[in-house]
């Protein structure tokens, strides 16, 4: 099972001009080259592959608002029936809550 988010890590060879930051960009000592939200441009991806820069999160505008909420529900799903013996469990309820936020990207 994987988290559902409308992003994606993409190698810093296969980001484009246009793309926007889902994240920042940090650089080795945790400083922020470039914050989340930026749109990328040609001069932008030469300056982080000059600083070493591997990798980018982008907004990941191929996954549609629909594909996102029937992932998200069949996640839901899955998730509640792992937990369907231990509803009662108020440690267990708050496991729930958690591994669900985690997993649906909240």
């Amino acid at each position: 099972m994987h988290m559902i988010r409308k992003i994606k890590q993409l190698d810093l060879d296969d980001a484009e001009a246009g793309m926007v930051l889902s994240e920042d960009v940090l650089d080795g000592k945790g400083g922020v080259l470039l914050p989340a939200k930026t749109e990328l441009t040609d001069a932008l991806l030469t300056s982080l592959s000059r600083r070493g820069i591997d990798s980018v999160w982008v907004v990941n505008n191929d996954v549609s608002e629909e594909e996102l909420r029937e992932e998200r529900e069949r996640v839901q799903q899955r998730v509640e029936h792992l937990f369907r013996k231990c509803r009662n469990d108020r440690t267990c309820a708050v496991l729930l809550q958690h591994i669900s936020a985690y997993r649906l990207g909240e």
